[in-house]
């Protein structure tokens, strides 16, 4: 009997109350994670991948927000039934997260050896020294120099990078069974993108837990993860291994990332394909596919119904391309669009 992923997220439908109206900024979301793989959430912004993350840590804010259905097991239980008591248990806990912007996550009137320290302590029980002392060694771990001096510094003293190390250091700090990485990379140079991304992967080694990697960047899901979830307007459209996503991606909106990349093999002066138009509207969804209206593939059919096709070994997406009643109406992406080759995903 094959053993149950770590998380199971099954019919998500998270929503926010506006002026306007109601925004279902996650609506019918399901995926799983398995223990010690790490798995991409892809898609621009305004897809829902922040509030999947929020959602699963229950973080929503009641009201304006509420999450309407669906079930969110982790080690076989539903998060979604616990009580906020039991959640602040699992938080930071069993389930750490590292937030987009760390000045504003971080506590500016606390040093930061006071802020891992504090989790230390809620979590493990720890004493106030030996709290303090595992504060000195995650510190060291995320190689902060002088950490037995630095811990009593406060946010603004360190460097964006830095600050980010701050962040992985207090998430691990009680050595976690999943990791939420919102955009840990944001707004950080390429060097320090690489030493972070390298950070963390050292971590999941360390530790074996599960990650889960929120990010714009193609780039980095292509060298850290397993798995590659797509999401567009609140829901997946794609879903399978780093490998089928980038070698043979089948969702039009997946094959309009990719070719909004430049690539390593194609001509410095080769213009960039970007998406036409525009995110749907999401208090006003249109029927259908929610990629229809920017989808150069558009069909009728893509306006009354979203199927599911499954590729095999995990690979699937919701497009009406590879049904059988498409057949000669249009030509299928995967027609006639260049494969990336391996040593092209290696090198991103």
């Amino acid at each position: 009997m094959a053993e149950a992923p770590l998380l199971q997220v099954t019919g998500l439908k998270t929503s926010f109350k506006t002026d306007d109206g109601v925004v279902r900024a996650v609506d019918g979301l399901s995926y799983s994670v398995e223990s010690g793989q790490t798995l991409g959430i892809v898609g621009e912004s305004g897809s829902g991948k922040s509030v999947n993350a929020l959602s699963i840590m229950r973080l929503i804010p009641q009201p304006p927000g509420k999450i309407e259905a669906g079930t969110v097991l982790f080690k076989g239980e539903d998060l979604l039934l616990k009580s906020e008591a039991e959640m602040r248990k699992i938080r930071g806990r069993d389930i750490a997260m590292i937030f987009q912007d760390p000045m504003t996550s971080l506590n500016p009137v606390l040093t930061v050896g006071e802020q891992i320290a504090e989790a230390t302590q809620l979590h493990l029980k720890l004493s106030k020294k030996d709290s303090w002392d595992r504060a000195i060694d995650m510190l060291k771990l995320v190689r902060i120099p002088s950490p037995d001096k630095r811990i009593k510094d406060y946010p603004h003293q360190f460097s964006g990078g830095m600050r980010q190390r701050v962040m992985i250091a207090m998430a691990l700090s009680c050595d976690p069974s999943l990791l939420i990485a919102d955009e840990p990379t944001t707004a950080l140079d390429v060097t320090i993108q690489a030493q972070i991304i390298e950070l963390m992967n050292e971590m999941q080694a360390r530790l074996g837990s599960a990650i889960v990697l929120i990010t714009h960047d193609l780039g980095v899901v292509a060298e850290t993860c397993k798995n590659v979830l797509v999401m567009y307007a609140g829901n997946m459209v794609e879903f399978g291994s780093a490998e089928q996503i980038f070698q043979e991606p089948k969702h039009p909106y997946t094959i309009g990332l990719l070719e909004s990349l430049p690539r390593l093999d194609s001509d410095v002066s080769q213009k960039l394909i970007p998406i036409e138009g525009q995110p749907p509207n999401l208090l006003r969804m249109p029927p259908g596919c929610s990629f229809a209206p920017r989808c150069k593939y558009r069909m009728p059919i893509c306006d009354q119904q979203v199927p599911l096709f499954d590729f095999g070994n995990g690979h699937v997406a919701r497009c009406f391309l590879y049904d059988e009643r498409a057949e000669g109406q249009k030509t299928r992406p995967s027609e006639n669009r260049p494969r990336i080759a391996d040593s092209e995903i290696a090198a991103r």
